[in-house]
C-alpha cells in the first residue's frame, strides 16, 4: 500500500474556527496519517483562526506547513499555489468545513495500489452546523 500522501486545504478569514479545527483534526486521527499537510491561507486570517493553526501546529508539528497569501486570491489559486508545495505524489483535498471518516485515506490508498486511477472521490454526507441532524447525501459520479 502507498502510505505516503500529503493533505492540501486551503483557509480563509470568513471560515468558522470550530469548522477549521474539526476538518484538521479529522485528517490528524486518520489511520493512515500523513507525513506533509498543506495549508495555505488565503489572505489574512483573525485571531480566532491563527489561533487554530497555532493548536494544531503544536498537535502536527513539522508535518504542518502553513504557506500564507498576502491577499486572497479564492480557492482555486490558492489550490494551485499549494498543490505545488505538496511533498507528495498523492494528494487528499480537504475542505476547511469538512470532516473526514478517520479510514478515508486507509479506503482511498487501497483504490490506487489496486486499480490504475489518478483521482479517487467518495460521496458525500451533510450534516447541520452542529454535526447532529444529517441533512442529505450527494452521491457523486463513479466514471469518468
Amino acid at each position: 500500500m502507498k502510505k505516503k500522501y500529503s493533505v492540501l486545504m486551503s483557509v480563509y478569514a470568513k471560515e468558522k474556527p470550530e469548522f477549521l479545527r474539526k476538518s484538521m483534526m479529522s485528517m490528524y486521527n486518520q489511520t493512515v496519517p500523513t507525513d506533509d499537510f498543506v495549508l495555505v491561507c488565503d489572505g489574512p486570517l483573525n485571531k480566532k483562526l491563527d489561533e487554530v493553526l497555532g493548536d494544531m501546529q503544536k498537535k502536527f508539528g513539522e508535518r504542518l506547513r502553513v504557506f500564507r497569501l498576502e491577499e486572497n486570491q479564492g480557492l482555486g489559486l490558492a489550490l494551485k499555489f499549494g498543490v505545488k508545495k505538496c511533498k507528495n505524489e498523492l494528494v487528499a483535498r480537504m475542505d476547511s468545513d469538512d470532516v473526514s471518516n478517520k479510514n478515508r485515506i486507509k479506503k482511498e490508498l487501497k483504490v490506487f495500489d489496486k486499480m490504475d486511477v489518478d483521482v479517487v472521490g467518495s460521496n458525500i454526507v451533510e450534516y447541520d452546523e452542529k454535526m447532529k441532524t444529517k441533512l442529505g447525501k450527494r452521491i457523486v459520479p463513479e466514471q469518468h
